[in-house]
């Protein structure tokens, strides 16, 4: 049985005439006549008879008829999702992410990405950035998210954001009416960097900046992440530095203040396979560099060599 005698019944039971449906496929009479009767043949069954008018199905034929018409809208309905698929509009994106990029950067590129491809599953898993990087080569995460990578044979690292920098201070330690801060006051209390592992890091990133202020300071501890940071300056006596994506988020007995003497930018950036062509990950890059233009363009007072060197750490 082919598609083509089911397409050929269907048409000719819908029409209810063969010189009707002849003209609805743009081909002649003789062949849909051949190919009926040859589907006929290989039933065993009369699907339909001949009357006056045209022809009429018989009780076989539209018991048939009933499922021809299923199996070619299954048949339709695959071949348009497979288009799709290649188009990047259906399937399955598997996300990998590390830190604070959680906060912000993850989650407004993803719902962008679903706004415009919301027929297409994400699957998101928090993974560092080496198990980032096998994840990538065996194939188990399209795209893995970060903020200092390390370069790496094979796969590419593209920024998608940058975030202001924040002092974190303990709530007792900020004056009434205190808006801002700077690097020598904020080394007055020993410094609480994070992550631990995985270099380059956040942490790496901080004490360059501390010293680039030439301030003296102190490492009080070095957290295995962000809300371990901040539980330890809520005890209240330490700080730490956080991008704005942390400072977003609420947390007792500490002050979020803007740093007035830093103009850094924070990176957050993604990796991925420099050979992977999936339609889905192409699809999301498209996205992702779309959000990366529109940021820039609305970031006009920001220094345009700060963002690419520091990303691809």
């Amino acid at each position: 049985m082919e598609f083509r005698q089911l397409r050929y019944f269907v048409a000719v039971a819908e029409e209810g005439n063969i010189g009707r449906a002849a003209l609805r496929l743009n081909v002649s009479q003789p062949p849909i006549s051949r190919q009926i009767q040859a589907l006929e043949h290989e039933l065993g069954a009369t699907l339909l008879y001949r009357t006056p008018k045209g022809v009429e199905l018989t009780e076989a034929g539209r018991v048939f008829f009933e499922d021809a018409q299923k199996v070619l809208a299954h048949s339709k309905t695959a071949m348009d999702r497979t288009r799709a698929a290649h188009r990047g509009e259906l399937g399955q994106l598997d996300v990998g992410f590390f830190g604070s990029t959680i906060y912000q950067a993850v989650p407004q590129a993803l719902r962008a990405f679903r706004r415009d491809r919301p027929e297409i599953e994400v699957s998101l898993t928090r993974m560092g950035k080496a198990e980032q990087v096998h994840a990538l080569r065996e194939g188990r995460i399209h795209v893995g998210f970060g903020r200092y990578f390390n370069d790496t044979d094979g796969l590419v690292v593209e920024a998608i954001s940058e975030e202001r920098l924040y002092a974190v201070l303990p709530e007792d330690n900020v004056a009434p009416g205190q808006t801002q801060t700077e690097f020598s006051e904020i080394a007055r209390l020993p410094v609480v960097l994070y992550p631990s592992g995985d270099r380059p890091s956040f942490a790496d990133e901080i004490i360059s900046l501390l010293r680039a202020a030439k301030v003296s300071f102190e490492v009080a501890n070095v957290a295995s992440d962000s809300s371990s940071a901040l539980a330890m300056v809520a005890c209240g006596s330490c700080c730490t530095i956080v991008p704005e994506a942390i400072a977003a988020l609420s947390y007792p007995s500490v002050r979020y203040l803007p740093i007035a003497d830093c103009d850094t930018r924070i990176p957050a950036a993604c990796m991925y396979l420099e050979r992977d062509r999936a339609p889905v990950l192409e699809e999301f890059l498209r996205v992702l560099r779309a959000i990366w233009v529109g940021q820039q363009s609305m970031s006009t007072d920001r220094d345009p060599t700060n963002s690419s060197s520091r990303s691809s750490r």
